[in-house]
């Protein structure tokens, strides 16, 4: 075997140093991130809280779950440990790297749950059999993030035929009305900048937010696609429900050990109502497939 020179032996060590970096960048911008979002306050807290409830209400006692465009897998993790089999697919693979070492840390009564960790879009699911899960999931809004309405059907219409006959299929999104209170309160100029237009008319901004592309939906629309795609709706979901856009008021309540116990409550018990999924900054549509 040929012997690297001193300088050449370096050149690898510092290369791989380098690497080294770069995973672990990687790895703290997730923790930071995406990880951190659903659980840094109470206000961001109620889309987790509120979509567990509805999975708990709605998915099947056990089975194999597709977690879809699921990030670094903070559904994934809790619904392992709520002894589901989850595959979990993201776009990103620093996401589903972070998860698995999430998952693993756990006993091995839960990690063992996580069966596959895939990279993987949403549009293209041909990695997995038709009618092969006893639910799909795609929470969080990876949906929005089609700017293309062919490729938004391509998508869902995907999730609808790897779930099997008779299964749940959750689909969240973020809002077109929550985005536009944000306009108002934090970017007006948007209001009337030329550039802004499609995103103000339309729910469309590519490149204009975080320089990523963006739909924004309607609740209307979220279900009039579902349903093109073959599910039935069983319900329409306001996932940060009468919080929305109040997240200074929401954090304040949650110093109340009572007010925010009551205050839940109430989220909970208004979180369907068509308006509040309307208006929420994430929708979420729970279907059926035929």
């Amino acid at each position: 075997m040929k012997r690297l020179g001193y300088s050449a032996t370096i050149y690898h060590v510092k290369q791989a140093e380098k690497i080294k970096d770069l995973l672990m960048k990687g790895k703290n911008e997730v923790e930071t991130g995406e990880w951190n979002r659903l659980v840094k306050d109470a206000y961001n807290s109620l889309e987790f809280l509120v979509t567990m409830h509805y999975l708990r209400q709605y998915l099947p006692e056990s089975g194999r779950i597709l977690d879809a465009g699921g990030g670094p897998g903070r559904y994934a993790l809790e619904l392992c440990r709520a002894g589901y089999d989850v595959v979990l697919m993201d776009i990103d693979p620093a996401y589903t790297a972070f998860a698995e070492e999430k998952i693993e840390l756990e006993p091995k009564s839960v990690s063992s749950r996580l069966i596959a960790s895939v990279v993987g879009d949403i549009r293209d699911l041909s990695d997995f059999n038709t009618n092969d899960f006893d639910a799909v999931l795609c929470l969080g809004g990876p949906l929005t993030h089609i700017s293309d309405e062919p490729e938004r059907t391509q998508a869902i219409s995907e999730l609808v035929r790897v779930a099997k006959p008779g299964a749940i299929v959750c689909i969240a999104v973020v809002g077109y009305l929550a985005m536009l209170r944000t306009v108002l309160s934090r970017f007006s100029y948007e209001l009337i900048t030329p550039a802004y237009s499609e995103l103000i008319q339309e729910g469309k901004g590519n490149n204009l937010v975080g320089d990523s592309l963006w739909h924004f939906f309607r609740a209307s629309e979220l279900q009039q696609l579902a349903e093109s795609c073959g599910l039935i709706t069983l319900e329409m979901v306001g996932c940060e429900g009468l919080s929305t856009g109040l997240p200074e008021a929401t954090n304040t309540v949650a110093e109340d050990p009572a007010k925010w116990k009551r205050w839940v409550e109430l989220v909970l018990e208004t979180a369907s109502e068509p308006a509040i999924a309307d208006m929420a900054a994430h929708i979420l549509y729970i279907g059926q497939a035929r």
